[in-house]
């Protein structure tokens, strides 16, 4: 190499390394911080950023101004008396913005004041909007629950129709001596506004008949969850595909909220199908045939058919809304038969039912009816009967549940009383109560249990002339999972299951959701119907599959009985698809 190219090599090396020991001096140097926990570390970082890159002269900014950033980034969560030193060191591991916290003692609420003018203090479902307000007396004062107690009374204010809220003083005096803090909010609510004129977009029915789906009337006082329940009203009345409710909020309405409802009328037919599967039921369909609007009075009626091997019904049902709440209160007439022919009964079944329906207290729904019943029955070789039945009796039932599609909390309770006299035309004298509850718990994001109960009791001077359909079995995929269809029930003398007195099932699950819309799930089943008390139990067990379908979970089990002196210990399969209340 002659020398004019060796000085050229070597000036080219140098200007390499320069970038390169240019590029090194000017990477940011890495930030640590010391005597914090990983939380109060976090806010910390979040509140003062990143070393800057850009020169070393904004390297050096950033730490003369970080004791003071990371003290402002500490008051917010209450430590106003925090220490702070921030220096650079750098070694072989790398170059280092090194932050070293003494927290000391924090902030503590001294008194806090919240006082509303205006009518909203006259309010009691305003005023309870502060009792729950993120602010306590001698809690660690953290700017963030303070600006939450001031959103927590504006939503308030705002779901109630105080549109003119105002913060008179919202102050926080913070004592560094001290260590103390005092909260002051003075608020003024202005005038409430009230629900103006309400206009339906739509020409099927007269404004009478859906002011009844209404929750508000014009010139009542405004609630924004009476809206919602507007909306979840008229949606669920089975009339209509699509539901918007608009609250018209504008200054030239004054201190009104007009309402405007655009609503699209569902098809004039609407049909259902159903599908599921048991060991012993074989493959069973349901069809449903639904007419959701027969006149302008809202009246609807509806057509069922279920078949399987074991079981074959159709009824028809007709609906009449009631002037109130046409939802929850409402007339219904149905008409069905049912046939249910087991390996050992028989029972062919016709039902007259009239059945008055209406809301109470508390979300419960009650229904009074009348039903009819005339039943051809055979109980193994015995020969036929005939008994007809006469059944006043009532209903309560509720259902809650939160959280979707995977609930979180979810209850469901039924009670069911009926009587029947000779004196009132019935074959025979009975009582029967029957109890059916169950319970979902989300126990954490991935784990639910799930819990059911059934009960059911029958009072009669007469109890072998009680037809086939009132008495009690067990048995099946509803009641205890892995034993036969309707098996479970004291036998006579030729070992056929006749039916129980009481029934009594338990059951008990745990499902685990192992991806999003998967979950897997073990169960245990135990139950019985029984005539004396000292009859066992039969237990079933098993596992099973779920997906989480659109119409709600599709479940596959896998149970067999788990009694040592059970005679058929097969192996049995329940599909199902469903809500799970």
């Amino acid at each position: 190499m002659n020398r004019l190219a060796f000085h050229r090599a070597m000036q080219l090396v140098i200007v390499l390394g320069g970038c390169l020991f240019a590029h090194v001096a000017m990477a940011a140097p890495e930030l640590r911080v010391f005597g914090v926990d990983e939380e109060i570390e976090t806010q910390i970082r979040l509140f003062v950023g990143e070393p800057s890159h850009d020169s070393d002269r904004a390297t050096r900014r950033f730490i003369e101004d970080l004791p003071e950033t990371t003290q402002r980034s500490l008051a917010a969560l209450g430590y106003y008396s925090a220490e702070v030193k921030a220096n650079r060191s750098t070694s072989r591991d790398g170059d280092f913005i090194d932050v070293r916290v003494t927290l000391n003692d924090p902030t503590l609420i001294n008194s806090i004041t919240v006082s509303i003018q205006g009518p909203a203090k006259d309010d009691p479902e305003f005023m309870r909007s502060l009792v729950d307000i993120p602010l306590q007396k001698n809690a660690v004062f953290v700017s963030t629950d303070y600006e939450a107690a001031k959103a927590q009374l504006i939503d308030a204010a705002q779901d109630l129709g105080y549109f003119g809220f105002d913060f008179i003083t919202n102050e926080v005096r913070v004592s560094r001596r001290n260590l103390t803090a005092d909260v002051t909010i003075v608020a003024n609510s202005g005038e409430r506004y009230t629900f103006g004129v309400i206009r339906y977009d739509q020409t099927i029915f007269n404004e009478e008949f859906l002011e009844r789906w209404m929750p508000f009337r014009e010139g009542e006082p405004y609630e924004s969850s009476l809206i919602a329940e507007a909306v979840q009203n008229l949606q669920s009345s089975g009339y209509f595909d699509s539901v918007r409710v608009l609250p018209q909020r504008d200054p030239r309405y004054g201190r009104t909220v007009p309402v405007r409802i655009e609503l699209a009328k569902k098809d004039n037919n609407l049909i259902g199908l159903g599908l599921g599967y048991a060991t012993d039921t074989k493959l069973r369909t349901k069809l449903t045939w639904g007419r959701p609007l027969l006149n302008r009075f809202g009246h609807s009626a509806e057509v069922q058919l279920e078949l399987s091997r074991v079981r074959q019904t159709a009824s028809v049902s007709y609906t009449i809304p009631r002037r109130n709440q046409p939802l929850f209160n409402y007339f219904a007439i149905e008409y069905g038969l049912k046939n249910e022919p087991t390996a050992e009964n028989k029972s062919f079944l016709s039902t007259l039912s009239f059945q008055r329906v209406r809301r109470l207290s508390s979300s419960w729904q009650e229904s009074l009816f009348l039903r009819w019943e005339r039943e051809r029955y055979t109980i193994g070789d015995e020969d036929p009967v005939i008994t007809d039945l006469w059944l006043p009796g009532v209903s309560w039932s509720r259902t809650r549940s939160k959280g979707s599609p995977f609930l979180q909390w979810g209850q469901s309770s039924t009670i069911q009383l009926l009587y029947g006299s000779r004196k009132l035309f019935s074959t025979v004298d009975l009582y029967k109560t029957k109890i059916n509850f169950k319970y979902i718990r989300a126990v954490s994001e991935r784990n639910t249990l799930i819990t059911a109960a059934q009960y059911g009791a029958i009072s009669s001077n007469d109890f072998a002339r009680v037809p086939v359909s009132q008495r009690f079995f067990a048995g099946g995929d509803n009641s205890i999972r892995g034993f036969k269809y309707l098996d479970v029930s004291p036998r006579n003398d030729d070992g056929v299951a006749v039916g129980g007195r009481y029934l009594e099932v338990l059951s008990l699950e745990h499902n685990y959701r192992f991806r999003d819309q998967w979950s897997s799930a073990v169960f245990i089943d135990g139950g019985r119907a029984f005539n004396n008390f000292d009859e066992p139990y039969s237990v079933g067990a098993g596992v099973g599959i779920r997906w989480q379908s659109p119409v709600g979970p599709f479940r596959l089990d896998v149970a067999m009985p788990v009694n040592e002196n059970v005679e058929d210990r097969q192996v049995r399969i329940h599909l199902s698809l469903g809500p799970d209340l």
